[in-house]
C-alpha cells in the first residue's frame, strides 16, 4: 500500500508549482473570454469527449491486462491502428455535416470550429493509449510530466491567442495544442519500450483482438454511454437555454473537475495497475484490503473540498473569475453531491475490467445516460429555470453512482455498512470543522475573512485525517521530506 501511495502522490505532484500556475491560470481566462465563448468550447469538449471513446474501441483499457509485455505491445499497436483509422474517418465526415450539427442544436458558430475534432481525437486517443502502457511499466514520473505539461500548454495557448482576436478559436487550439505537447513528452518515455515494439505483428494483434473482444463489444458501448452522461447537459442545456448557460456550466465543470479529476484519474490509474497484478498473481496483495483503502482515502481527501464549495459556492466563484460568473458558483452546488460520488466512483470502476463485468457496467451505463437524458429533457421542458433542471440531473446521478458504489465494493467483499460508516465518519468531521466557515457566511463576512478562515480549517481537517490514518501520515510526511530536498 504504501508503494501504492507514493505512485499516487507521484502522478499528482509533479511539479507542483507548474500545477499551481495552471490552476490560477482559470481566473485570467475567465475574464478574458465570454460565457458564450465557453459555452461553444464546452460543446466542442463534449463532442470530441464522445468521438474519443469510440477512438480505440476501448483497446487501451486492455494493455494492462496480458502477461507478457509482448502481448500488451499488440494490444497497445492495434490501439494505435483504430485511432488512426477513426481520426481519418472524423476528418472525411466532419466538413458535410458541420451545418446540420449547428443548426440541430442551436449553437450558433460552432461548425466553423468542428474541423479540429479529428486531430484532437487522434491526439487525445494518442495520449490515452500512451498513459495506459507508460502505467503498465510503472513510469509514473513520465505521466506526471505529461499532464503538467498538457494543463500548463493548453492555458498558456488560451492566453497568448486572444492577443490577436477573442474567439472560442483560442479555447480550442490551446487544448488542441496541449494534448499535442503531452504526447511528445511520452513518447520519450515509450521510446525505451522499442525492442518490445518492435516484435509487434499483424497475427499476434488479431489474436489479441479476439482475447479481448469484450472491450470493444462492451466497454466501448458503456464508455460512450457514461461518457456521453456528464456532456448530455451541454447539447440539451444548449438547446433550451443557449450557449452562456453552457458556458456557465462549462466553467464550473472545469474548475470543480481539474484538481478532483487530477486526484481520482491518478489513483484510478496506479489501483488498475495493482489490481491487474494481483489478479495475474504477480504480486501478493488482498483486493479487499486494497479497496477498502483506496475507498477510505478517497472519501477523507475529497470530502472537504466538497463541502467547501457547497458552503461557498457563489462567493469563491465571484472572487476568482468575477461577478459575471457568480451563476457558475450555484450550479456547482447543485452538482457537488454528483460531482463527490463520481470522485469516488472512478477510480475503482476499472473493477468492472478486472473482474470481466462488462456486461454489467453496459447495463448499469446505459440505464444511466436514458435517466440524464430523461431529467435534463423532463427539466428543460417543465422547469422554469436551468437550475431546477440541473438539480434533477444532480439527483439522478446521485442515485445511479450511489448503487454503482455499492455494487463495486460488493465484488471485493465490502458490505454497504462499512463504506457508509467511513462516508458518515470523514462528512461528520468536516462539518465539524466547516461550522466556522457556515456561521462567517451567514453574517455575510468580508470574503478575505472567509479565506483566512479556510487557511486555517483546512490543515485542521487534514491533520485530523492524517492521525486517523497513521500509515498514509508516514507516506506523505517521507513523500514532503523528498519534495523539499529536490527543492
Amino acid at each position: 500500500m504504501s508503494n501504492f501511495i507514493a505512485n499516487v502522490l507521484k502522478l499528482v505532484s509533479g511539479s507542483v508549482t507548474s500545477q499551481v500556475l495552471s490552476i490560477l491560470l482559470v481566473p485570467i481566462i475567465a475574464r478574458i473570454y465570454s460565457p458564450d465563448d465557453f459555452g461553444v468550447f464546452q460543446f466542442f469538449l463534449a463532442a470530441s469527449g464522445i468521438l474519443v471513446v469510440f477512438s480505440t474501441f476501448s483497446y487501451q483499457f486492455a494493455i494492462m491486462l496480458p502477461k507478457t509485455e509482448e502481448d500488451s505491445a499488440n494490444v497497445a499497436f492495434l490501439s494505435l491502428i483504430l485511432l488512426t483509422f477513426v481520426s481519418i474517418l472524423t476528418a472525411v465526415i466532419v466538413p458535410f455535416i458541420s451545418q446540420d450539427v449547428e443548426h440541430i442544436f442551436n449553437n450558433s458558430g460552432i461548425s466553423k470550429y468542428l474541423i479540429y475534432l479529428a486531430p484532437v481525437i487522434f491526439l487525445n486517443g494518442l495520449f490515452f493509449v500512451q498513459n495506459y502502457w507508460l502505467s503498465r511499466r510503472v513510469r509514473y514520473g513520465v505521466i506526471a510530466g505529461s499532464r503538467i505539461s498538457n494543463t500548463l500548454s493548453t492555458k498558456i495557448f488560451q492566453l497568448l491567442i486572444p492577443i490577436w482576436s477573442v474567439s472560442p478559436f483560442g479555447l480550442i487550439v490551446g487544448y488542441v495544442a496541449g494534448y499535442g505537447i503531452a504526447d511528445l513528452v511520452m513518447l520519450k518515455g515509450v521510446k525505451e519500450d522499442i525492442e518490445v515494439f518492435k516484435k509487434v505483428s499483424i497475427k499476434k494483434m488479431k489474436e489479441m483482438a479476439v482475447k479481448y473482444k469484450s472491450f470493444p463489444l462492451f466497454s466501448s458501448w458503456s464508455t460512450l454511454a457514461n461518457t456521453i452522461s456528464p456532456q448530455v447537459p451541454t447539447f440539451l442545456l444548449t438547446y433550451f437555454y443557449g450557449t452562456s448557460v453552457v458556458g456557465y456550466f462549462g466553467l464550473a465543470n472545469q474548475v470543480v473537475n481539474m484538481p478532483m479529476g487530477l486526484v481520482g484519474a491518478a489513483i484510478g490509474q496506479v489501483f488498475f495497475q495493482k489490481i491487474s497484478e494481483v489478479k495475474n498473481g504477480n504480486e501478493k496483495g488482498d483486493m479487499k484490503v486494497i479497496v477498502g483503502e483506496v475507498y477510505k482515502k478517497l472519501i477523507s481527501t475529497g470530502i472537504f473540498p466538497m463541502l467547501l464549495l457547497l458552503i461557498l459556492g457563489e462567493e469563491i466563484f465571484t472572487f476568482a473569475f468575477g461577478k459575471s460568473w457568480a451563476v457558475s458558483g450555484t450550479y456547482v452546488r447543485i452538482l457537488v453531491p454528483w460531482i463527490f460520488l463520481v470522485y469516488l466512483s472512478s477510480p475503482i470502476s476499472t473493477l468492472y475490467s478486472v473482474f470481466e463485468k462488462q456486461r454489467v457496467w453496459l447495463t448499469f451505463s446505459i440505464i444511466l445516460l436514458i435517466s440524464r437524458v430523461a431529467a435534463l429533457v423532463i427539466g428543460g421542458t417543465y422547469g422554469e429555470s436551468p437550475e431546477f433542471t440541473l438539480a434533477l440531473f444532480s439527483f439522478t446521478g446521485v442515485v445511479f453512482w450511489l448503487w454503482n458504489n455499492a455494487y463495486l465494493l460488493n465484488l471485493v467483499g465490502i458490505n454497504k455498512m462499512e463504506s457508509v460508516k467511513i462516508l458518515i465518519k470523514y462528512t461528520a468531521i468536516g462539518l465539524a470543522v466547516c461550522i466556522p466557515l457556515i456561521l462567517l457566511d451567514m453574517l455575510s463576512t468580508n470574503f478575505y475573512i472567509i479565506l483566512l478562515a479556510v487557511g486555517i480549517l483546512a490543515p485542521i481537517y487534514y491533520g485530523i485525517v492524517l492521525r486517523e490514518d497513521p500509515a498514509f501520515k508516514k507516506i506523505v510526511s517521507t513523500f514532503l521530506v523528498k519534495i523539499k530536498n529536490r527543492a
